[in-house]
């Protein structure tokens, strides 16, 4: 609403933006005030001519006669010399405000401004026009500044008002650059949040797509080994059934009381090879078929030592901690090695197992206190058929951690017990926190 104290108080606008000048108008009209308007320094001397304004309100920055010199030749006059000149300004430095008291303005505003501090400013200078009317202009004290003198001819009163405009200025410039720091460090702070939140995303992707990697090439590797199954067990199952036919048809031809009983023999011994080829035909067939996962060892050994009650099983204290990448049949592992132990250990009363981990690999041991084995010896005991029964224990144990990358060696000492090593890539093994 208009303020009716103010109809009497003219003011000129010189500005050459029109979208500012219907701003200033609407804003300075509602507050009751009489607005005339100039598109320039030029049009402003020609309207003050016709009618002296109150206060003069002019933008720094316009075509052919800027504020600056607007403001000067005012001032320069008897005439319009007390007509209070308010510079309005995009910039603000040590510059405006000494090119402001060199033509002897009144104060300033800086742009954006708030609607108040508009109309507060112009009412501060018009209710103290009259304190300062007929005080007179100090007469050019020259001011150094940047190469250049400059001649201030302000009055007392306005170097104090501007100053002070400047120091409230300052102020508030300050205040907006610490709220501005204040949001940017708040925004920074998010920024890191979600930085942080990135990275921990793109470490699961990579670990996820890092273990489905993994999963595809022990699938990849299963169906190998189901092809090489397949071309083994066709192999030598025809064989035995060949020879048990032979001795078969030998049998039934030869008198019984000649050799009849030592075919029969024989055929027993194919039998029983031909029942473990079975066997290894279904253990072999579930090599990767249901894809590599994580299994705690400290947990899947103490399963197993529930089987193997006669002989004592140590686990070293850092065994517990950690997790392997491993084929589901890692049991079948651990289960044939203990079963070998007992089996050619002779007299085998305690098996040991520790960790050792490494920059590059976690080392498992499986150890006993039985006879070991022979130098000669150490990589045969892997070789399928190899040994005094099916010969397949060792061999799968090989085929199952194979699947995974995981090598297997035996490298104890010959008369001082066996022991066998998994060697766990970095990338299949993590400890648990």
């Amino acid at each position: 609403m208009s303020d009716n104290k103010n109809n009497s108080i003219s003011i000129l606008i010189a500005e050459d933006s029109k979208t500012q000048v219907e701003i200033l108008r609407h804003l300075l009209e509602n507050a009751g005030y009489s607005v005339r308007i100039a598109y320039n320094g030029l049009e402003a001397l020609k309207e003050i001519e016709k009618k002296q304004p109150d206060l003069v309100l002019t933008d720094v920055i316009m075509p052919e006669m800027n504020g600056y010199e607007l403001c000067r030749n005012l001032k320069a006059h008897s005439e319009t010399r007390n007509i209070p000149v308010i510079l309005v300004t995009q910039l603000f430095d040590l510059q405006d405000v000494l090119s402001g008291l060199e033509c002897g303005a009144d104060n300033f505003i800086i742009k954006p401004y708030e609607k108040e501090c508009l109309l507060d400013r112009i009412r501060i200078i018009l209710s103290e026009k009259d304190h300062y009317i007929d005080e007179p202009s100090q007469s050019g004290v020259p001011v150094f500044f940047s190469g250049k003198v400059h001649n201030i001819n302000s009055n007392r009163q306005k170097i104090l008002n501007i100053l002070l405009s400047t120091y409230e200025i300052a102020i508030t410039k300050n205040n907006e650059l610490n709220e501005a720091k204040d949001r940017i460090a708040l925004v920074n702070d998010q920024l890191s949040d979600a930085n942080y939140e990135l990275i921990r995303i793109n470490e699961d992707l990579k670990n996820e797509i890092s273990e489905r990697k993994r999963v595809e090439l022990s699938l990849s590797q299963a169906n190998k080994k189901i092809s090489l199954l397949s071309s083994i067990t066709r192999h030598d199952m025809k064989n035995t059934m060949m020879a048990l036919l032979s001795y078969n048809e030998l049998a039934m031809m030869d008198y019984p009381e000649k050799t009849f009983k030592e075919y029969l023999e024989r055929e027993s011994l194919l039998l029983s090879r031909l029942s473990a080829q079975i066997e290894f035909t279904r253990l072999y067939e579930e090599l990767g078929v249901k894809g590599a996962v994580w299994v705690q060892i400290g947990h899947m050994v103490q399963e197993q030592i529930r089987t193997f009650t006669q002989v004592t099983v140590s686990i070293g204290p850092e065994v517990d901690k950690y997790e392997v990448f491993v084929d589901p049949l890692i049991e079948k592992v651990f289960y044939n090695l203990f079963d070998n132990a007992l089996r050619h250990g002779e007299k085998v009363t305690k098996i040991y197992i520790n960790s050792n981990e490494t920059e590059d690999y976690l080392e498992l041991s499986i150890a006993d206190d039985g006879a070991g084995v022979a130098d000669e010896d150490k990589e045969k005991v892997f070789r399928r058929g190899y040994g005094k029964n099916t010969g397949l224990g060792l061999f799968l144990v090989r085929e199952i951690l194979s699947i995974t990358g995981i090598s297997i060696i035996e490298n104890g000492k010959h008369g001082n017990g066996a022991c066998f090593v998994l060697t766990v890539p970095h990338t299949n093994f993590r400890k648990l926190s």
